[in-house]
């Protein structure tokens, strides 16, 4: 599992997508705006770092 996170905590999970930006779950974050802004500190895309992590399964 990845996500796109932005410094102040807001992340993008590419699976689950945002509904409310109308980016339908799968969207991928490099298919996401360049103008994109975090939508809790107005940061830019740029900032936003691939963060990966394994979920363990039970």
């Amino acid at each position: 599992m990845h996500l796109y996170q932005c410094p102040c905590g807001y992340a993008y999970e590419p699976e689950k997508g945002d509904e409310n930006k109308g980016w339908k779950p799968g969207t991928p974050f490099e298919k996401l705006p360049d103008q994109l802004t975090c939508p809790s500190c107005q940061r830019a895309k740029m900032h936003f770092r691939e963060k990966s992590f394994s979920v363990p399964l039970k």
